[in-house]
């Protein structure tokens, strides 16, 4: 039988330490290996790790048919296998660690399940069960993604040794349950438990109220329960969208969900508190309940999310989801179309993730590799706000919109900063990677569906609202992707002079228009509706700045850009003078047939520049 698990292949005569264990984390590979070949592998230092993740941590589990103990202490290798033929829960094979002396035995024992287990709940409560059986271990045995080094020598082998799943499952129900909702509190100078640690009867008392039974129906996960406490009724509502969804949820009333009778003061639910360090509160902008604890050894603070993951000791996302759903009667209804357009959405996380895209678009990658978090995290808002109706652009590509706020909120970045993450849009959209839509280009039901939501709104900022699309990428458009990659650096575009203005002086207003959909059209001072250009003010000062540059030119026969910006901060700012400096530059290269090279040694020896380092010269075209 093979068995799936993760291999490192490298062998080792010693416990690795420091730098070498990142490198077997990073080596790790999923293998398909017989039992006898895995103790093999062991015994002359390779390492593994019994369960298969999708990455290095416990929320990447996948599956797991494997379960390894680890003993280095206050036990011996013919104690452990006794105790395994008394339980009759007989290992695969064991071997002993590199450390194992004949006076300090330091062993692992290996066992095998029946069959692969994919639900990570069942996992836990088998993984709970040899904790209770097993109390000689390491403890950290039992964290899922462990990782386990090789050793010296087999002590133990019998390959054809399995562990049947159903079977102490079945036995051994009250070690797991107990396992599971172990009593950790002791009652204060009051003789009043602390809130979450109370276990409630079948068949609660309603008349005391020192005892909150709602914190420990969420930790049992009863929702029977909870369903008759909170009075909620069978009736079933349905979203359109993810987002939708997460928007109801935030706006659960959390004190009557939680059964707290104070909200603005009590004891936190979260780890022992003698004085009331807890509140819960309603976010002024969004409405949304958000729990607070101002402890300094706490400090937690959560939406409904964080509250159900964390009590009910959910190991992931969609199971939190779904117990949520489960207690309100909640659905997301979703239409094969929604799932298509979902499925590409990951298709191209996975290829921003995977190295498809660097490998194929190397410039272009290059260009938005510091600014990619956006990219993501605009996919990410997409996947929540796929409707039903099929809204799309022109191509087919799902439209979605968000405003500068909500983007920054899912980014933890300051409102303060929404300029910077509307240039850092432009510059994708200019690569290709999302679209920047106008408001003529949105379905009408959709712009409905926006200003609907928009209304409700009470912070200002999250009322400005944008309109994109993501395309597929495939490998048609990243040679598109690849050629704008390469025009940003041929036209010398920086993230410093992104605007409207740098597109428009250089490539025209068809692309400036493209990138900034919304500003297309001023009204002038009579009311009239124009088509937007470029200021004359900003007109001038590019005048300005290539005069600078020609009388450089013409004197030294060549201009360095820091000199260049320098004269300009004679007049302006730093920062504007960069800034105006990033924004006209390519146009006043075009005009004036200029080019821009970074300095060498020799172009420095052949033009007696003495200066430090190596500037960006502007010069004459031969």
């Amino acid at each position: 039988m093979n068995i799936k698990c993760m291999v490192d292949k490298t062998y080792y005569n010693n416990k690795p330490t420091g730098a070498e264990v990142g490198a077997i984390q990073n080596r790790l590979k999923a293998t398909d290996i017989t039992i006898k070949d895995l103790a093999k592998e062991l015994v002359v230092g390779c390492s593994f790790r019994p369960a298969f993740l999708n990455g290095k941590s416990n929320d990447d589990w996948i599956s797991q048919q494997i379960i390894a103990l680890d003993f280095d202490k206050d036990t011996t290798i013919d104690e452990e296998l006794n105790r395994c033929k008394e339980l009759n829960i007989l290992p695969s094979f064991g071997y002993t660690s590199f450390s194992h002396t004949k006076n300090h035995h330091k062993f692992r024992l290996v066992f095998v399940l029946d069959k692969e287990v994919t639900d990570i709940e069942t996992m836990n409560n088998i993984i709970s069960i040899f904790k209770g059986l097993f109390t000689k271990a390491d403890k950290q045995t039992f964290h899922l993604g462990r990782l386990f080094f090789g050793g010296k020598e087999l002590i133990y082998e019998n390959y054809d040794n399995v562990v049947f799943i159903d079977d102490i499952l079945t036995k051994y129900t009250d070690m797991m349950y107990d396992n599971r909702l172990e009593r950790k509190g002791v009652p204060n100078k009051d003789n009043i438990y602390n809130i979450n640690y109370i276990r409630y009867p079948k068949n609660p008392p309603t008349d005391n109220k020192d005892m909150n039974y709602n914190i420990q129906a969420i930790r049992e996960h009863n929702i029977i329960y909870l369903k008759t406490i909170l009075n909620i009724n069978n009736d079933t509502l349905i979203f359109e969208t993810q987002q939708q969804f997460l928007d109801y949820i935030f706006k659960i009333d959390l004190p009557e969900l939680l059964g707290i009778d104070n909200p603005r003061s009590f004891n936190c639910i979260f780890h022992n508190d003698n004085s009331p360090s807890a509140s819960i509160f309603n976010d002024e902008d969004t409405g949304n309940y958000i729990y607070k604890c101002n402890s300094n050894s706490c400090g937690v603070s959560y939406n409904i999310i964080g509250i159900i993951e964390r009590l009910g000791n959910f190991k992931s996302r969609p199971k939190t989801y779904k117990f949520i759903k489960d207690l309100y009667n909640l659905q997301i209804m979703e239409t094969d179309w929604q799932k298509e357009q979902k499925e590409i959405l990951i298709e191209n996380l996975k290829a921003i993730h995977n190295g498809e895209l660097e490998s194929n678009c190397p410039q272009a990658y290059k260009n938005n590799k510091r600014i990619l978090k956006y990219l993501e995290q605009m996919h990410l808002i997409a996947l929540d706000n796929i409707y039903n109706e099929k809204l799309t652009d022109d191509d087919g590509n799902v439209v979605f919109f968000a405003s500068r706020s909500y983007i920054a909120n899912k980014l933890n970045i300051s409102p303060n900063s929404l300029g910077k993450i509307s240039d850092k849009l432009v510059v994708l959209a200019y690569h290709k990677l999302l679209n920047k839509l106008d408001d003529v280009e949105i379905p009408e039901s959709l712009l409905d569906k926006s200003k609907h939501i928009n209304a409700k709104e009470k912070n200002e900022n999250y009322k400005r609202i944008n309109y994109f699309s993501i395309p597929s990428y495939t490998y048609n458009l990243y040679r598109e992707i690849e050629e704008q990659g390469v025009r940003w650096k041929d036209n010398n575009y920086t993230m410093k002079g992104v605007s409207r203005e740098m597109f428009f002086r250089v490539e025209g207003k068809e692309v400036a228009d493209d990138l900034y959909p919304q500003y297309k059209k001023i009204t002038t001072k009579d009311g009239r509706e124009i088509n937007r250009t470029t200021s004359k003010a900003s007109d001038e000062r590019t005048n300005e700045i290539a005069i600078i540059i020609i009388n450089m030119i013409n004197d030294k026969g060549y201009a360095i850009e820091k000199d260049v910006i320098g004269v300009l901060q004679d007049k302006y700012s730093k920062t504007f003078a960069q800034t105006q400096f990033k924004r006209s530059l390519q146009e006043i290269l075009d005009n004036y047939d200029l080019h821009r090279v970074r300095a060498n040694k020799q172009i420095k020896k052949d033009l007696g520049i003495t200066n430090e380092g190596y500037p960006f010269l502007l010069q004459k075209n031969n």
